[in-house]
């Protein structure tokens, strides 16, 4: 799944089929297209509804690594096992 995928399915209202799409993947796998989202998320209420509910925690983690997806994922991984 594409992050422009991901957008036009949640405006067209998809959201369990993405979130579902999105979780199946591996952490690894699933940040890259996080990240790619990102850019996007402000552009409707519904992006930020979707993006706050089910993958603040990611997104934050892609934030503070400054785009870095390896310390990223540390970072993610570090703040579940705290929990």
């Amino acid at each position: 799944m594409t992050s422009q995928r991901c957008l036009n399915l949640i405006n067209h209202g998809a959201h369990n089929l993405v979130r579902s799409n999105l979780k199946k993947l591996s952490l690894k796998d699933r940040l890259p297209i996080l990240e790619e989202c990102i850019p996007h998320i402000s552009v409707s209420a519904e992006n930020i509804f979707f993006f706050r509910e089910h993958f603040s925690q990611e997104i934050g983690a892609i934030m503070m690594a400054k785009g870095d997806l390896a310390k990223a994922e540390q970072l993610y991984n570090t703040a579940k096992g705290l929990k």
